[in-house]
């Protein structure tokens, strides 16, 4: 299988629940990971990571699987239409 970019979005709206098992989720697939950004919306009580991975798409769906299965946040996934060598690519 080739390699896909995708872009996931975490909103954790249970800090206290779901920061723990996302990080260590985070921690074991970094490998995987070329961009992470977070923002704490401390004001709403949530926080929010986006994501730039590049992998399988099977490995994708393994991955926001168990994403999903954490209580406490929301997840999304996007695979962006690109590949490598893409003229588009910069």
């Amino acid at each position: 299988m080739p390699l896909r970019r995708h872009v996931v979005t975490i909103v954790i709206d249970d800090i206290e629940l779901a920061f723990q098992p996302v990080s260590e989720l985070l921690h074991s697939h970094a490998s995987y990971i070329l961009l992470r950004v977070g923002y704490p919306m401390r004001d709403w009580g949530a926080s929010a990571i986006f994501l730039v991975m590049e992998m399988t798409t099977p490995e994708m769906g393994a991955f926001s699987g168990k994403l999903g299965m954490i209580p406490g946040l929301k997840v999304k996934t996007q695979t962006l239409k690109i590949e490598q060598g893409d003229k588009n690519e910069v």
